[in-house]
C-alpha cells in the first residue's frame, strides 16, 4: 500500500482528511502536516523525514501539497532524490478520494497519474454542465 502524506498552509491537511474519512471511512499510513505563519519550515522538514520513513511500507509515498511554489511544496521538494515518493500540488477532494482508495491496487507511478487526473477531472463548471 502506498503511503500518503498532505502538508497545506493552516490546517487544511487535517480537515481534508477528516472530510474523506467522513466518505470512506477511517484511512492508515496517512500523515498530515500543517504549516502555520509562525512555524519554522526546517522544523517542518525534519517531521516529513520523519513521516516518509513512518508511511512507506515499501510501496513509496503519494505527496499531496495545495500549492505550487509554497513552503509546504517546497518542503516535499527538498528530499526529492532521498526517499521514495512523488509529489502533486493543487491537493483537492477528488484527487484525495481516488489516492485513499486506489493504493492498494496500483503502484505509485500509477497512483500518481491517477490522482493527477481526478485532480483535473473533479473541476467542473456546474452552469455550463446545466445549460
Amino acid at each position: 500500500m502506498v503511503g500518503i502524506i498532505l502538508i497545506t498552509h493552516g490546517s487544511f491537511s487535517n480537515e481534508i482528511l477528516r472530510s474523506a474519512e467522513l466518505v470512506v471511512g477511517p484511512c492508515d499510513e496517512i500523515k498530515c502536516i500543517t504549516l502555520q505563519r509562525e512555524e519554522n519550515v526546517e522544523d517542518k522538514n525534519e517531521l516529513f523525514k520523519k513521516y516518509l520513513e513512518e508511511v512507506d511500507k515499501g510501496d513509496g509515498v503519494l505527496v499531496l501539497v495545495d500549492l505550487l511554489g509554497g513552503s509546504p511544496c517546497n518542503i516535499a521538494s527538498l528530499n526529492i532524490r532521498n526517499f521514495n515518493y512523488k509529489t502533486l500540488t493543487g491537493l483537492n477532494f477528488p484527487m484525495l478520494l481516488e489516492a485513499i482508495n486506489s493504493r492498494e491496487e496500483v503502484d505509485l507511478e500509477e497512483l500518481t497519474k491517477l490522482c493527477y487526473e481526478a485532480g483535473r477531472e473533479g473541476i467542473k463548471n456546474i452552469n455550463e454542465l446545466i445549460k
